[in-house]
């Protein structure tokens, strides 16, 4: 790959913006369903671009992704550098909240507690991120628990967290809405 060339990385908050979190819809699936995955730029020209994926998640025929709904304010990505001195790596984690604690909420947490996933998560100013590619899938950790609470006031619901481990956290540009309809 030819070198890439940094830029000035100056204070950017467009128009005074720079909200946290994530919003309320996360996108999720199975990683062996996915029949294409973007790939990392090739002759990126700077290091904005060397931040970006190219092309789309497209699912295998018949297969489709799903949303999964997180309580507002629980939702978060951190992207945590990881490793020694010359072998550093990052992890990018997803934890948030699904209230209620109904059927459906415990058996997705019974079926994708061992499977590989992906997920696309989109931040409070309409930037994706995607856990998963061709070599690494988004796995369920442990998160802040799952339960009913003590108190009348408490919350129930299930935490939960996703983790993928990445050479570069980079955002995903690709298209979000045909993966959520079966593959033709």
């Amino acid at each position: 790959m030819p070198p890439v060339n940094f830029l000035d990385i100056n204070k950017n908050l467009p128009d005074g913006e720079n909200m946290g979190g994530l919003t309320q819809t996360l996108i999720y699936g199975l990683w062996d369903d996915v029949d294409t995955w973007p790939t990392d730029p090739v002759a990126p020209a700077d290091v904005e671009e060397y931040a970006e994926l190219v092309g789309d998640v497209v699912m295998k025929t018949g297969k489709e992704a799903y949303t999964l709904y997180a309580t507002d304010d629980t939702a978060e990505l951190a992207i945590n550098m990881v490793g020694e001195a010359d072998g550093r790596s990052f992890e990018m984690v997803v934890n948030c909240l699904n209230p209620g604690l109904k059927k459906k909420l415990l058996g997705f947490i019974a079926r994708a507690k061992n499977e590989n996933l992906f997920l696309i998560a989109q931040d409070s100013e309409g930037q994706y991120y995607l856990l998963g590619d061709t070599k690494r899938a988004a796995i369920m950790q442990p998160g802040e628990g799952i339960g009913t609470g003590k108190a009348t006031a408490d919350r129930k619901g299930a935490g939960l967290s996703f983790i993928y481990k990445c050479n570069v956290p980079r955002v995903y540009v690709g298209d979000v809405t045909t993966i959520l309809e079966p593959a033709v």
